[in-house]
């Protein structure tokens, strides 16, 4: 490939599941991003604990169950933090995009891989896949591609 040339390619991140997942994209070499990731994961999972303990206790109480405000959108916790839908990593000479998004149950996700190049060199990097609410067990670091 010449200086300056781009070349793009695509795969797929496949929900064969029945509920929606959310992923994200990192490079697998960036452990602050990582983190981050982990952490809002975390967030969003402490949120939804709270709010199941909330409609406990309120069934408890008598109250009954708790209507759901017509005007918040669903999973809107949190969301201040969360990166939007969409966006684009950068890893070395490598776009990727959408790098993150949720894909809903039996829908998949097309990634476009952009490689920009610059100068007469070899590049090869890894990227880390997150995908929310997996066994924890499995990638920890999110799985390597």
């Amino acid at each position: 490939m010449q200086f300056g040339n781009e070349m793009k390619r695509t795969f797929e991140i496949k929900n064969e599941g029945q509920f929606e997942f959310k992923y994200a994209i990192c490079d697998f070499n960036n452990e602050e991003e990582k983190t981050k990731i982990r952490e809002e994961r975390q967030r969003e999972m402490e949120g939804r604990l709270a709010e199941k303990a909330e409609e406990k206790e309120d069934a408890k109480a008598g109250k009954g169950a708790k209507k759901p405000d017509p005007k918040a959108k669903p999973g809107a916790k949190g969301k201040a933090d969360a990166v939007p839908d969409g966006t684009v990593c950068q890893v070395s000479q490598f776009s990727i995009s959408p790098a993150v998004g949720s894909i809903a149950p039996d829908s998949s996700a097309v990634i476009t891989v952009t490689f920009n190049a610059q100068g007469a060199k070899f590049f090869d990097s890894t990227i880390c896949v997150d995908i929310a609410n997996k066994e924890p067990g499995q990638s920890p670091d999110g799985i390597p591609f």
